[in-house]
């Protein structure tokens, strides 16, 4: 069986935050450990990250990046994956339970599942449901044919944990790390 620390990093998350942690919470195989980088909010983001149970880091001063922040939390993570959420994000119950026997080949150094946005009342979110679904039901698949994947769901991938340390992290060159694990070759 594998174990799993969630990272949850976070900037003035505290209206969104909730119902991240409670579907958490839901998992039918739940997570080992849940930490929130709460990156210097201004809200109340770490008090309802603590009220949910979840383990609260708060830098020094406020990282700027989501890779920062994952970066920021990946040295306190013990288990052998470490599952990377946005604070806006909300699993199925049976997320982990479906993503985590992909694992059990060696050979596996990430997965992520589809994502699908919550709510579509402005054009900005109908168009960000239209790309997902575009990508993927159209893109992965033939990605994935190709053996050749391009992107992973930066909102929700599980990482092998010892192959991301030797990778350095989560990439912070861009505002697309999980795009930058993906095409990046060793090293760069």
């Amino acid at each position: 069986m594998h174990s799993v620390t969630v990272i949850v990093p976070a900037h003035n998350e505290e209206a969104g935050l909730p119902a991240t942690l409670e579907s958490l919470a839901r998992q039918t195989v739940p997570p080992d450990r849940v930490l929130v980088v709460d990156d210097a909010s201004t809200d109340r983001t770490g008090e309802v990250a603590a009220a949910h149970g979840a383990t609260v880091l708060r830098p020094p001063r406020n990282l700027g990046s989501k890779a920062r922040a994952q970066n920021y939390a990946l040295p306190r993570c013990t288990t052998d994956l470490v599952l990377a959420v946005d604070a806006d994000t909300v699993l199925a119950p049976d997320y982990l339970q479906r993503v985590l026997p992909v694992f059990d080949d060696p050979q596996v150094a990430l997965a992520a599942g589809t994502v699908r946005t919550r709510h579509t009342r402005t054009v900005w979110e109908r168009g960000r449901s239209t790309e997902y679904l575009f990508g993927f039901h159209f893109h992965r698949p033939i990605q994935a044919r190709a053996n050749s994947p391009m992107v992973c769901s930066g909102c929700c991938s599980v990482f092998r944990r010892e192959e991301l340390v030797a990778f350095g992290g989560f990439p912070e060159r861009t505002i697309v790390e999980d795009m930058d694990y993906i095409c990046m070759p060793q090293g760069v």
